[in-house]
């Protein structure tokens, strides 16, 4: 099993999460329920997402399949995310991640920097 640490600091306006760990799909797996959980238990929609996996980039299948099975319990939830991915992995997975959420109802917005990430986040509140 991958270690990783995830922090949840709850905010006025949405959920700030920072993820640390190994860049797989079983990390990725984990960190997606623990944020679907935490969504649950705290009675929040809105995510600020920031990950700093360290490692070799995954295959876009690998992504592909990692956040699918992450996502797919957070379906219809009403959660939206923005995403801030520290160390500049593949744009393409990124935004493959992205497509993947969209087409599960999850609206998901990568970015490579979390003050974009917390302007987007605060001015698509619903």
């Amino acid at each position: 099993m991958d270690t990783y640490q995830i922090a949840f600091e709850e905010r006025p306006q949405y959920l700030y999460v920072s993820v640390r760990g190994a860049n797989t799909g079983e990390t990725i797996r984990r960190y997606l329920s623990d944020i679907h959980a935490a969504c649950i238990r705290l009675g929040q929609k809105n995510v600020l997402l920031v990950v700093e996996l360290q490692g070799p980039g995954m295959s876009m299948i690998d992504v592909y399949k990692a956040v699918s099975a992450g996502l797919d319990q957070a379906a219809g939830t009403g959660i939206r995310a923005a995403y801030v991915d520290l160390l500049d992995h593949s744009l393409a997975n990124m935004m493959l991640a992205e497509n993947v959420a969209m087409t599960r109802g999850l609206p998901v917005h990568t970015f490579r920097d979390i003050a974009t990430a917390e302007k987007w986040l605060l001015a698509e509140r619903v």
